[in-house]
């Protein structure tokens, strides 16, 4: 690519860039415990915290990832992210844990 002129340099560039963002992209194994466990939390806190909107794309993710671990294992670890909204709500508020949600995932959950 040494006598490739520039402008066609940054077209490839360009064009390599927008089909790396078209290709999906597949949850990667070991986010996918994360995962699961962060959708019971989300969800726990959806009627906990009474929050009017939880990102689709979130629970598409983790229902990708139930599939790879199977029915049982996923209810372990749904159960676990649900536990662990139960525990922070009682260490630091329910109150208090709801907005700590809202502020830091503010594209997941919503009032």
């Amino acid at each position: 690519m040494k006598n490739t002129p520039a402008p066609i340099l940054l077209t490839l560039l360009t064009l390599l860039t927008l089909l790396a963002l078209l290709v999906p992209v597949t949850v990667r194994a070991e986010t996918c415990e994360d995962l699961i466990k962060m959708d019971g939390l989300f969800t726990k806190a959806r009627t906990e915290c009474g929050f009017s909107y939880y990102a689709w794309r979130f629970q598409q993710d983790s229902q990708v990832c139930m599939e790879k671990y199977g029915k049982t294992a996923s209810k372990v670890l749904f159960v676990k992210g649900q536990q662990a909204f139960d525990s922070k709500a009682s260490e630091m508020g329910k109150e208090a844990l709801c907005k700590k949600l809202l502020r830091d995932f503010p594209m997941t959950v919503k009032r």
